[in-house]
């Protein structure tokens, strides 16, 4: 039988990914800022979205969407997956074996 859903979609690397992009939006719409106090590529009676702000936006706002959407998606997945089990038996950190040689 095949692993279930949740254990084949790698949700930890597109979480991850998706959280790099996010701080990448930021990164890129804090520099526009800097750049734009020193007056460097826009004028001061200049007033709206130039090519890093519109580049800076779109990555933070898919990447958000992504980022909560993927997020959703693996907290119902893993809910699931816990209910649909079918050995509710307690896993076990170590063997009985084990439990036993450190008796002695």
């Amino acid at each position: 039988m095949s692993k279930p859903l949740v254990d084949r979609i790698p949700f930890a690397k597109i979480v991850a990914v998706l959280a790099v992009a996010f701080g990448l939006g930021v990164g890129l719409c804090g520099l526009d800022f800097f750049l734009g106090s020193h007056g460097i590529g826009k004028n001061t009676q200049e007033f709206g979205v130039g090519p890093i702000d519109a580049l800076s936006l779109i990555v933070m706002v898919f990447s958000a969407i992504g980022l909560a959407i993927a997020t959703i998606f693996w907290v119902v997945m893993a809910a699931v997956a816990s209910f649909s089990r079918k050995n509710s038996e307690p896993q076990r950190l170590l063997d009985e074996k084990q439990d036993e040689d450190s008796k002695d």
